[in-house]
């Protein structure tokens, strides 16, 4: 028996290969501008939720939770949950 073969002796295969689910979050650029933005991978950095939603990488980018905002860095991971809501606001608006 070798390595591709089963125990039956039909030739192995491969799994069919299933894409990551497609995670929906939403981006508020402006009072009247709510972004849908999709993510196929997880987790997500602050600098490609950004770049998703296409606003400045200067600005301050924020995740709303539980009615409070919290700073996400360029650099900083975010585990997203679908549905999620971030907040881009200018430079310095969030400490």
């Amino acid at each position: 028996m070798t390595a591709t073969t089963l125990q039956t002796g039909a030739p192995a295969t491969a799994p069919p290969h299933v894409p990551p689910p497609t995670i929906h979050i939403f981006v508020e650029v402006s009072k009247t501008d709510h972004r849908r933005i999709e993510f196929d991978h997880n987790p997500v950095t602050g600098q490609e939720i950004k770049s998703a939603a296409g606003v400045p990488l200067e600005n301050d980018l924020a995740h709303r939770k539980q009615g409070q905002l919290e700073l996400v860095t360029n650099e900083q991971e975010v585990t997203l949950k679908a549905g999620d809501h971030f907040v881009s606001l200018p430079p310095g608006t969030i400490s």
